[in-house]
Protein backbone atom coordinates (compact mmCIF):
# COMPACT_ATOMS: atom_id res chain seq x y z
CA UNK A 1 0.00 0.00 0.00
CA UNK A 2 0.91 3.42 -0.51
CA UNK A 3 0.02 4.61 2.83
CA UNK A 4 1.12 1.50 4.77
CA UNK A 5 -1.43 2.52 7.64
CA UNK A 6 -4.38 1.31 5.44
CA UNK A 7 -3.41 -2.48 6.11
CA UNK A 8 -4.68 -2.01 9.13
CA UNK A 9 -7.46 -2.09 8.10
CA UNK A 10 -7.66 -5.19 6.77
CA UNK A 11 -7.08 -8.85 7.89
CA UNK A 12 -8.16 -12.34 6.56
CA UNK A 13 -9.97 -15.01 8.78
CA UNK A 14 -10.24 -18.60 8.98
CA UNK A 15 -12.63 -20.12 11.67
CA UNK A 16 -13.38 -17.32 13.80
CA UNK A 17 -16.98 -17.05 14.72
CA UNK A 18 -19.13 -13.90 14.80
CA UNK A 19 -18.87 -11.77 18.15
CA UNK A 20 -14.69 -11.24 18.38
CA UNK A 21 -14.42 -7.30 19.17
CA UNK A 22 -11.07 -7.35 17.81
CA UNK A 23 -11.11 -5.19 14.45
CA UNK A 24 -10.26 -5.71 11.69
CA UNK A 25 -11.54 -9.33 12.03
CA UNK A 26 -14.84 -8.48 14.02
CA UNK A 27 -17.93 -8.75 12.52
CA UNK A 28 -21.64 -9.70 13.10
CA UNK A 29 -24.17 -12.65 12.63
CA UNK A 30 -26.86 -10.49 11.18
CA UNK A 31 -28.90 -11.25 14.11
CA UNK A 32 -29.83 -8.86 16.72
CA UNK A 33 -27.02 -6.11 18.06
CA UNK A 34 -24.53 -7.63 20.49
CA UNK A 35 -21.50 -6.31 21.65
CA UNK A 36 -18.41 -7.82 23.32
CA UNK A 37 -15.15 -6.40 24.75
CA UNK A 38 -11.67 -6.62 23.43
CA UNK A 39 -8.94 -5.06 25.63
CA UNK A 40 -5.07 -4.12 25.66
CA UNK A 41 -3.29 -6.18 28.19
CA UNK A 42 0.16 -6.81 27.80
CA UNK A 43 0.89 -5.20 30.82
CA UNK A 44 -0.89 -7.75 32.93
CA UNK A 45 1.69 -10.19 31.56
CA UNK A 46 4.44 -8.16 32.09
CA UNK A 47 3.34 -7.80 35.72
CA UNK A 48 2.68 -11.42 36.11
CA UNK A 49 5.59 -13.29 34.91
CA UNK A 50 8.38 -11.98 36.18
CA UNK A 51 6.71 -12.69 39.80
CA UNK A 52 7.26 -16.19 39.28
CA UNK A 53 10.81 -16.40 39.15
CA UNK A 54 10.87 -19.09 36.66
CA UNK A 55 9.05 -21.04 38.06
CA UNK A 56 6.51 -22.57 34.84
CA UNK A 57 3.43 -23.50 36.89
CA UNK A 58 3.11 -20.65 38.95
CA UNK A 59 3.54 -18.15 35.87
CA UNK A 60 0.43 -20.31 34.53
CA UNK A 61 -1.50 -19.70 38.03
CA UNK A 62 -0.56 -16.53 38.74
CA UNK A 63 -1.26 -15.48 35.05
CA UNK A 64 -4.60 -16.47 35.83
CA UNK A 65 -5.55 -15.07 38.44
CA UNK A 66 -4.15 -12.26 37.12
CA UNK A 67 -6.38 -11.79 34.59
CA UNK A 68 -9.28 -12.95 36.51
CA UNK A 69 -8.58 -10.23 39.01
CA UNK A 70 -8.42 -7.81 36.42
CA UNK A 71 -11.10 -8.40 34.07
CA UNK A 72 -14.21 -9.34 36.68
CA UNK A 73 -14.82 -5.46 37.45
CA UNK A 74 -15.00 -4.69 33.55
CA UNK A 75 -17.34 -7.50 32.86
CA UNK A 76 -19.79 -6.40 35.46
CA UNK A 77 -19.57 -3.21 33.57
CA UNK A 78 -20.51 -4.73 30.62
CA UNK A 79 -23.15 -6.97 32.19
CA UNK A 80 -24.87 -3.59 33.52
CA UNK A 81 -24.70 -2.08 30.21
CA UNK A 82 -26.30 -5.15 29.09
CA UNK A 83 -29.12 -4.45 31.09
CA UNK A 84 -29.79 -0.78 30.84
CA UNK A 85 -29.73 -0.75 27.24
CA UNK A 86 -31.13 -4.42 26.43
CA UNK A 87 -28.44 -5.12 24.25
CA UNK A 88 -27.07 -8.49 24.63
CA UNK A 89 -23.68 -9.26 25.88
CA UNK A 90 -21.40 -11.99 24.33
CA UNK A 91 -18.08 -11.37 26.43
CA UNK A 92 -14.80 -10.41 26.83
CA UNK A 93 -11.94 -11.84 24.11
CA UNK A 94 -9.04 -12.13 27.21
CA UNK A 95 -6.48 -12.26 24.77
CA UNK A 96 -3.47 -10.62 25.39
CA UNK A 97 -2.78 -7.71 23.20
CA UNK A 98 0.00 -5.39 23.23
CA UNK A 99 -0.15 -1.27 24.00
CA UNK A 100 2.52 0.66 22.39
CA UNK A 101 3.35 2.09 25.94
CA UNK A 102 3.28 -1.13 28.00
CA UNK A 103 6.81 -3.21 28.66
CA UNK A 104 7.47 -5.33 25.28
CA UNK A 105 6.11 -8.82 25.18
CA UNK A 106 9.47 -10.21 24.44
CA UNK A 107 11.22 -8.65 27.95
CA UNK A 108 7.72 -10.80 29.20
CA UNK A 109 8.66 -13.74 27.67
CA UNK A 110 12.47 -13.73 28.79
CA UNK A 111 11.69 -13.47 32.25
CA UNK A 112 10.52 -16.63 32.06
CA UNK A 113 14.49 -18.04 31.99
CA UNK A 114 13.92 -19.98 28.96
CA UNK A 115 15.71 -17.49 26.59
CA UNK A 116 14.96 -14.64 23.80
CA UNK A 117 11.96 -13.95 21.92
CA UNK A 118 12.44 -16.29 18.49
CA UNK A 119 14.93 -18.74 20.35
CA UNK A 120 14.25 -22.17 21.78
CA UNK A 121 11.48 -21.80 24.25
CA UNK A 122 9.68 -19.45 22.44
CA UNK A 123 6.59 -21.75 21.38
CA UNK A 124 6.98 -23.24 24.69
CA UNK A 125 6.17 -19.62 26.58
CA UNK A 126 3.48 -18.97 23.94
CA UNK A 127 1.42 -22.08 25.10
CA UNK A 128 2.04 -21.47 28.44
CA UNK A 129 0.26 -18.13 28.07
CA UNK A 130 -2.26 -18.92 25.91
CA UNK A 131 -3.41 -22.02 27.84
CA UNK A 132 -3.45 -19.29 31.13
CA UNK A 133 -5.63 -17.12 29.36
CA UNK A 134 -8.21 -19.86 28.15
CA UNK A 135 -7.91 -20.88 31.71
CA UNK A 136 -10.33 -18.22 33.23
CA UNK A 137 -13.19 -19.09 35.14
CA UNK A 138 -15.16 -15.77 36.06
CA UNK A 139 -15.64 -13.97 33.06
CA UNK A 140 -17.76 -14.96 29.89
CA UNK A 141 -14.92 -15.38 27.22
CA UNK A 142 -15.41 -15.08 23.73
CA UNK A 143 -13.27 -14.25 20.10
CA UNK A 144 -9.85 -15.61 20.18
CA UNK A 145 -8.99 -15.96 23.96
CA UNK A 146 -4.89 -15.90 23.11
CA UNK A 147 -1.90 -14.35 22.42
CA UNK A 148 -1.54 -11.75 20.08
CA UNK A 149 2.12 -11.70 18.80
CA UNK A 150 2.20 -8.27 16.24
CA UNK A 151 5.83 -6.94 15.28
CA UNK A 152 4.34 -3.70 14.03
CA UNK A 153 2.64 -3.36 17.69
CA UNK A 154 5.32 -4.26 19.62
CA UNK A 155 8.71 -2.58 20.24
CA UNK A 156 10.24 -5.59 21.56
CA UNK A 157 8.92 -7.84 18.73
CA UNK A 158 9.74 -5.21 16.52
CA UNK A 159 13.52 -4.39 17.70
CA UNK A 160 14.27 -8.57 17.92
CA UNK A 161 12.78 -8.51 13.61
CA UNK A 162 15.31 -10.62 11.81
CA UNK A 163 15.84 -13.25 14.93
CA UNK A 164 12.46 -14.71 14.12
CA UNK A 165 10.73 -15.10 10.58
CA UNK A 166 6.85 -15.42 9.37
CA UNK A 167 7.10 -19.07 9.48
CA UNK A 168 8.23 -18.92 13.46
CA UNK A 169 5.05 -16.74 13.79
CA UNK A 170 2.97 -18.90 12.20
CA UNK A 171 4.28 -22.07 14.40
CA UNK A 172 3.66 -20.15 17.54
CA UNK A 173 0.48 -19.72 16.04
CA UNK A 174 -0.71 -23.21 16.56
CA UNK A 175 -0.40 -22.98 20.25
CA UNK A 176 -1.08 -19.69 20.94
CA UNK A 177 -4.22 -17.48 19.45
CA UNK A 178 -4.28 -15.10 16.44
CA UNK A 179 -1.92 -16.24 13.68
CA UNK A 180 -0.05 -13.94 11.87
CA UNK A 181 -0.58 -10.15 13.24
CA UNK A 182 0.30 -7.15 11.55
CA UNK A 183 3.71 -9.12 9.76
CA UNK A 184 5.60 -6.87 7.55
CA UNK A 185 6.25 -8.49 3.88
CA UNK A 186 8.02 -7.30 0.90
CA UNK A 187 5.82 -4.79 -1.37
CA UNK A 188 7.02 -6.60 -4.60
CA UNK A 189 6.02 -10.28 -2.74
CA UNK A 190 3.43 -12.24 -5.45
CA UNK A 191 0.21 -12.91 -5.51
CA UNK A 192 0.71 -17.00 -5.64
CA UNK A 193 2.91 -16.46 -2.11
CA UNK A 194 0.14 -14.40 -0.59
CA UNK A 195 -2.18 -16.88 -1.16
CA UNK A 196 0.28 -20.04 -0.15
CA UNK A 197 0.10 -18.01 3.22
CA UNK A 198 -3.51 -17.50 3.38
CA UNK A 199 -3.73 -21.25 2.54
CA UNK A 200 -1.02 -22.16 5.44
CA UNK A 201 -2.74 -20.46 8.38
CA UNK A 202 -6.22 -21.91 7.15
CA UNK A 203 -4.95 -24.76 7.26
CA UNK A 204 -4.17 -24.58 11.03
CA UNK A 205 -7.17 -22.92 11.55
CA UNK A 206 -9.29 -25.58 10.84
CA UNK A 207 -7.19 -28.26 11.20
CA UNK A 208 -6.61 -27.26 15.17
CA UNK A 209 -10.28 -26.19 15.33
CA UNK A 210 -9.16 -22.66 16.40
CA UNK A 211 -9.90 -19.14 14.75
CA UNK A 212 -6.69 -17.69 13.25
CA UNK A 213 -6.25 -14.84 11.47
CA UNK A 214 -3.55 -13.34 8.59
CA UNK A 215 -2.69 -9.14 8.75
CA UNK A 216 -0.04 -8.59 6.48
CA UNK A 217 1.48 -4.72 5.80
CA UNK A 218 4.10 -3.82 3.26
Amino acid sequence: ATQGEGCFQFCATANLPPGAPFFPAAYGDGGSPFFAVGCETSAILADALPKANGDLAAASTGLTAEFEAQLAPVEAVAKNLERAHDLEYRGIDASIAPLGTAPPLSDSFASLGLGEFGESGTLAVSSLVTGSVKAIKNVRLTGYTGLMLPPLEDAGLAKRAGLYSIHDLLMYSAVCGLGLDTVPVPGDVSEEKLASLFMDVAALAFRLNKPLSESLHS
